[in-house]
């Protein structure tokens, strides 16, 4: 990363400036080797999804029926999920330069022994982070899933306050037409009937400590601007073609907000140490249970089929972070 510094003495007082890159300037390219896939489904030759992983995150994604372009790729090939965009804290100093995405050196390995999925694993500015991606055997031909547990543990040498990180699911389908989110009243509602448009608007843990001041401190874009509540935090897409539909959970504990990018083709989550307190000592970790499930609905999926996708999500917890421990 470059870094313009500029320094002024007048009085004998030194006055330091920095001028972090945009994501849009000069950066490192980004890394998408090696690729390592998987199937969901019973048996070869009757999968109900196939998913390639890379450095990013998920690069591919094929449910029964839909073609390889429809979800991940996108014009400009940076389409993945559970990508990570940002991290910050109070006094964070680069800026919108997109750290993690760019400036972090990231190892990649398939999961240890008979488990399914990979590890994505990376160092950044004194922080220690982990996605692991779990992949089963087999499940229910309508509703497929996977689970992603993310890790970040603070060894900066500080304590640092209101830290956030930022990971974007770049759903094609979604281009132009906005997406469906659990609000606060019940009911799934869309982004764009809230007025947002491009990191422009959040969808806040009703918990959180931020929620009072209206805003998710320190968001690189939109100054995160609150514009509503979750019940659960669930975010819904359009549906495919062929009738999929992509469903991502957050456990409520570590969710901070969701929000929309690009008018919908971002399906983007922010996660934090905790609701209640600001501080992220060093030394600590938490660690934060995503499930992906790719729904045969070509209608919104109701309420009750909402609570009962949550209610297998919660009762999940325990076990999927015992199985990303033990990766």
């Amino acid at each position: 990363m470059r870094i313009q510094v500029c320094c002024c003495s007048i009085a004998l007082i030194v006055v330091s400036c920095v001028r972090a890159l945009a994501c849009e300037d000069e950066h490192p390219p980004v890394q998408t080797t090696p690729v390592a896939e998987f199937v969901v489904g019973k048996k070869p030759g009757n999968e109900f999804v196939r998913l390639g992983f890379d450095p990013r995150g998920i690069g591919l994604v094929v449910p029964a029926g839909d073609d390889a372009d429809r979800w991940v790729k996108s014009e400009d090939d940076a389409g993945a999920w559970h990508y990570r965009e940002w991290q910050w804290w109070k006094g964070h100093p680069w800026g919108e330069s997109c750290r993690p995405r760019y400036y972090a050196k990231v190892e990649f390995k398939p999961l240890r022994d008979k488990q399914r999925g990979v590890l994505i694993s990376y160092q950044i500015d004194g922080f220690d982070c982990r996605q692991t991606f779990c992949v089963p055997e087999a499940s229910d031909a309508h509703e497929p899933y996977w689970d992603v547990v993310t890790s970040v543990r603070n060894q900066s040498g500080d304590d640092v306050e209101e830290y956030g990180q930022f990971f974007a699911c770049y759903t094609q389908t979604n281009r132009d037409r906005s997406f469906w989110y659990w609000d606060a009243s019940g009911e799934l509602v869309r982004f764009a009937d809230r007025g947002v448009a491009h990191l422009d608007g959040y969808i806040a843990n009703p918990s959180a400590y931020f929620v009072k001041d209206g805003a998710v401190p320190h968001c690189p874009r939109g100054g995160g601007k609150v514009v509503g509540h979750w019940h659960k935090p669930v975010t819904v897409s359009q549906a495919s073609p062929a009738g999929w539909r992509s469903i991502i959970l957050v456990e409520a504990a570590f969710a901070a907000a969701l929000t929309q990018g690009i008018q919908g083709k971002a399906m983007d989550y922010v996660v934090f140490p905790s609701a209640k307190e600001r501080t992220f000592a060093n030394g600590d970790e938490f660690s934060v249970h995503i499930r992906q499930v790719m729904l045969k609905s070509p209608a919104l999926p109701s309420k009750p089929q909402l609570e009962e996708l949550w209610s297998d999500f919660e009762r999940s917890h325990a076990e999927i972070n015992t199985h990303a421990a033990r990766s």
